[in-house]
């Protein structure tokens, strides 16, 4: 008898509508999540060079032109403000080299960049043809 009843009441209940629209409120949050990381990522983009913590100078800096040869303190590589790689950096240097015949390849390094690194930029600036070749310091202060 207790099986009749229930479908009794199983039939009296109304069958549950197919969801036919799209719920928009879930596009909107996750489209403004994605918005606001744009906004918090873009001027960390924006930085054209690497961040290096140069030793102190004891002289003024010199005004002629130069090619930057850069190596930040977590590896990473970059002539003038173009991203590098060890593979790239000989071509990519020797290519500024050429535009500019007779300008000084400054070599950017952190501090704490050990010199068996700075050795190697050295040589590949060599490599690259560059006929005079320099190490960044901090301007002085005054």
């Amino acid at each position: 008898m207790a099986k009749y009843a229930l479908l009794r009441m199983r039939a009296n209940t109304p069958e549950p509508e197919p969801v036919t629209e799209v719920n928009i409120i879930p596009v909107i949050d996750i489209s403004l999540v994605l918005l606001v990381i744009l906004f918090v990522t873009a001027p960390l983009l924006a930085y054209p060079t690497l961040p290096v913590e140069l030793p102190p100078a004891s002289a003024l800096p010199n005004q002629e032109l130069t090619i930057a040869l850069t190596y930040a303190l977590d590896g990473q590589l970059s002539v003038r403000a173009a991203a590098s790689s060890w593979d790239a950096v000989a071509g990519d240097l020797r290519r500024e080299v050429d535009k500019k015949n007779g300008s000084i390849v400054l070599i950017r390094a952190d501090k704490a960049v050990p010199y068996k690194t700075i050795q190697r930029l050295i040589a590949v600036a060599k490599s690259a043809g560059a006929a005079q070749i320099a190490l960044a310091t901090e301007p002085v202060k005054k």
